[in-house]
């Protein structure tokens, strides 16, 4: 499994309509390219931002080379309409993660 994560930094004045376009569109035509399996949006209760708010956008898919035709084909016109509706005050980092090992606990352990 990877993932594609997209950390966020928004100014606080922004957030609402941030989360309001990121939970009602973005996340939405992200995962209508058919790439992905899932996503999560998170945020970063331990930020040391005064200002901004962080959060983390986690996108799962099967293959990196979906990750590459998504990041071909759809990725360029998805942050650009982001970029036009936030401009440079909300900045992104990406970074992609391939799960190695992983264990979940049942419940009645």
């Amino acid at each position: 499994m990877i993932s594609y994560q997209v950390e966020v930094v928004v100014p606080n004045e922004l957030v609402e309509k941030w989360l309001g376009y990121m939970t009602s569109e973005h996340i939405n035509d992200v995962l209508r390219t058919g790439y992905f399996t899932s996503a999560r949006l998170t945020r970063v209760v331990n930020s040391e931002l005064p200002d901004s708010t962080v959060f983390c956008v986690i996108y799962t898919l099967d293959t990196l080379e979906q990750l590459e035709q998504y990041q071909r084909n759809n990725a360029p016109a998805l942050q650009a309409h982001h970029t036009s509706l936030f401009g440079s005050s909300v900045r992104a980092t990406r970074s992609v993660t391939e799960l190695l090992w992983s264990r979940d606990i049942p419940a009645n352990e």
